[in-house]
């Protein structure tokens, strides 16, 4: 789907297009194979950085080629299942903007419902507005790990295997977090200091922060990864200290069960035996499963399995 977006004169608000306007900003997502051709050829766009653009893995990048900047970046995302980013593609040029994504990723719809900030529509400040979204949408989404992870911290007791499911995909979405952070935070510094792009003096200190965010965003990641990996190690230590007791207990109790069951299985057969004539037979039989009980009870406490 091919999309045009300018900006209402009038209104101040960015609206939709019917048709390409020169400096609109053109929104593909999940172009089909005739939608591909077409902007190959009338924006003449490169067909592999097409590609590359729709690879929901690709990595974060930047690339020049014949006088078209390519951005490769990556968003968070809930719209792709057992996914918890995508990549997308921005390519700046002399006459458009144009964003590409294999899904319809939630950062465009926020940067282009904004109804803020709209009195400047041009290709540096929709780059700058992408750049301040997706580093926002990174930030929003660690916070909230952050949060969740202080909050189980703090009652390490209580944890359950619901809470610890939730951990571990925490864990698997901050570790692919870390591993985009560092081309983004590369991605970023190269917008800043290219010589292709031109920004405002305002624009150009949004971006330098916005580097350092990030920076900060990855040294949180690490931080709260190290954190999730020693709460899941207590409860993984917990869970099998809990089992060594249980079977520990099972164990002593199998073991004083066995007296009186040996015993009782002895006297039950048909051969002559000690005391079997004896009225209080019973009693002296009772009497000796409880010294042996007592005799067992001390030795297994000096062994400190009770």
């Amino acid at each position: 789907m091919i999309e045009y977006f300018n900006l209402n004169k009038e209104s101040k608000q960015v609206e939709k297009s019917e048709e390409f306007s020169t400096n609109c900003w053109i929104n593909v997502s999940n172009p089909s194979s005739e939608e591909i051709d077409f902007l190959v050829n009338n924006f003449k766009l490169g067909k592999e950085n097409i590609i590359d653009g729709l690879d929901i893995h690709e990595n974060p990048r930047f690339e020049i080629e014949d006088k078209k900047t390519y951005i490769y970046l990556t968003a968070p995302t809930n719209k792709i299942k057992q996914e918890y980013d995508s990549s997308f593609l921005i390519v700046y040029s002399k006459n458009f903007f144009l964003t590409l994504s294999k899904y319809n990723l939630e950062i465009f719809n926020a940067v282009l419902s904004d109804k803020k900030n709209n009195q400047i529509f041009s290709k540096s400040r929709n780059l700058v507005k992408v750049l301040y979204s997706l580093s926002r949408f990174f930030e929003k989404s660690v916070h909230k790990i952050i949060k969740e992870t202080k909050e189980n911290k703090a009652d390490l007791q209580k944890l359950s295997n619901k809470d610890i499911e939730k951990l571990i995909n925490d864990e698997d979405k901050l570790t692919i977090y870390i591993s985009s952070f560092g081309s983004t935070i590369n991605t970023y510094k190269r917008i800043s200091r290219d010589k292709s792009l031109t920004f405002l003096k305002k624009d150009e200190e949004i971006i330098e922060d916005l580097i350092i965010d990030l920076t900060e965003s990855l040294d949180l990641c690490k931080q709260t990864l190290k954190s999730i990996s020693n709460m899941r190690n207590y409860y993984t230590t917990k869970l099998s200290n809990n089992l060594n007791k249980s079977v520990n207990i099972l164990t002593i109790f199998t073991i004083f069960l066995s007296i009186p069951t040996l015993i009782s299985s002895i006297y039950g057969m048909n051969i002559s035996l000690p005391l079997q004539s004896n009225s209080k037979v019973v009693f002296l039989l009772a009497l000796l499963v409880i010294s042996i009980w007592i005799v067992m009870f001390f030795i297994l406490r000096k062994i400190k399995m009770i």
